[in-house]
């Protein structure tokens, strides 16, 4: 049965109309107060409704963005740590090699020994070495007494060491350590045979002494030791599978654009630094060598320092974007917001204003029955 159905008073009617409009009105209100949102479907307003969709959707892809972003911060931030570290090795690396040039270099080569007996030594006897020849009792004394072969080694040395000419060209003498009256004669980085050094027959014959194991040989293997270490920094700087300082390059989307970050190999032998694969090496070549080592340091080191600015401007950029991608979801989500949102304090008032309207629709309602039924005290 509709409406039509039923004849109602003019007045009735109209307060049922008031009625059913105040209670959608509390319907929708109600609705708004529970979700707050005053737009919830495109029904509510077509235009706003999709705006803030529009809004959210662009807020939701910053976001997923900004996610990437910061996993790109950390793969730099790795990259820039195993830099430090790899500067750290490469500064001990040089003082390995200062050391070296300042080491004792003719020790790591073979050398010359002869033994000195003073009672069958003159003044005639002399020992020829590197184009100087040194005379007894003239360049050095012959001892006497019961340390006379002692003393004359001593002395034997002491000229040979205070020789300008020989000190210059790299020329060391010293005493045996097993045998007081042994002297024996090396040259930095050259191996001595027994034709390097003439004795007199007095002197007795000239042996060749071996190269010992030397500081520069522990400072070499200490070197290349370092070498590895910096080599394996640099393999172990890697983030999810990304590694700057392995030549990989890594993309950073942002909206719209996307940033490289060019990688590149911090390896030793990326950074242009040579091992010292000989063991002979250092000793035998001597300070071009090591100049050499130190000269491929501080390349490193500069190659180190140009990539680890682009490192530190590309993260710049990155955390720059990342707080602007924050800042630009916080406007996007704000202006849905203003587009959806209810005013709970606004829909609050309303509710108690319709609570009050609808009382009042339905006293009136009431009212316009009992004037319909005044009719029946007719009868």
């Amino acid at each position: 049965m509709s409406l039509s159905d039923i004849s109602l008073s003019s007045g009735m009617r109209s307060n049922l109309l008031s009625l059913q409009n105040t209670s959608e009105l509390l319907d929708r209100t109600q609705n708004r107060l529970s979700t707050g949102k005053k737009v919830n479907t495109a029904i509510d307003n077509p235009v706003s409704f999709f705006a803030a969709q529009s809004l959210n959707s662009r807020a939701s892809k910053i976001e997923s963005l900004k996610d990437s972003m910061g996993q790109a911060i950390e793969t730099v931030t790795a990259a820039d740590k195993g830099i430090t570290a790899i500067n750290s090795m490469i500064e001990q690396a040089k003082a390995v090699a200062q050391s070296a040039l300042s080491a004792d270099n003719a020790e790591g080569t073979d050398g010359v020994s002869f033994v000195v007996t003073a009672s069958s030594l003159s003044t005639s006897d002399t020992i020829a070495i590197g184009g100087l020849t040194l005379t007894a009792g003239t360049d050095f004394d012959i001892g006497t007494g019961s340390t006379a072969d002692t003393d004359t080694a001593e002395a034997i040395v002491a000229a040979i060491n205070a020789s300008s000419t020989l000190s210059s060209a790299g020329y060391v003498a010293s005493i045996d350590e097993d045998d007081n009256n042994n002297v024996v004669i090396r040259k930095a980085y050259t191996d001595l045979t027994t034709s390097s050094v003439t004795a007199s027959a007095n002197f007795g014959t000239e042996a060749l002494v071996d190269k010992q194991d030397t500081e520069l040989t522990n400072l070499q293997e200490q070197y290349n030791e370092l070498l590895t270490q910096i080599t394996e920094l640099a393999e172990d700087s890697g983030y999810k599978g990304k590694n700057l300082l392995s030549d990989d390059d890594l993309a950073v989307k942002f909206e719209g654009n996307t940033l490289t970050v060019e990688g590149f190999d911090a390896s030793a032998t990326g950074l242009g630094i040579s091992e010292i694969a000989d063991s002979m090496e250092w000793r035998l070549h001597g300070t071009t060598t090591m100049e050499s080592s130190l000269n491929e340091l501080d390349d490193a080191l500069d190659t180190l320092a140009m990539n680890s600015s682009k490192l530190s401007s590309n993260l710049s950029i990155i955390t720059t974007r990342e707080d602007f991608s924050t800042n630009m979801v916080n406007t996007l989500t704000e202006g849905s917001d203003a587009l959806t949102l209810a005013d709970t304090n606004e829909e609050g008032a309303n509710m108690l204003m319709l609570q009050t309207r609808q009382s009042l629709a339905t006293t009136a309602l009431s009212l316009s029955a009992q004037a319909a039924q005044s009719v029946l005290k007719l009868f």
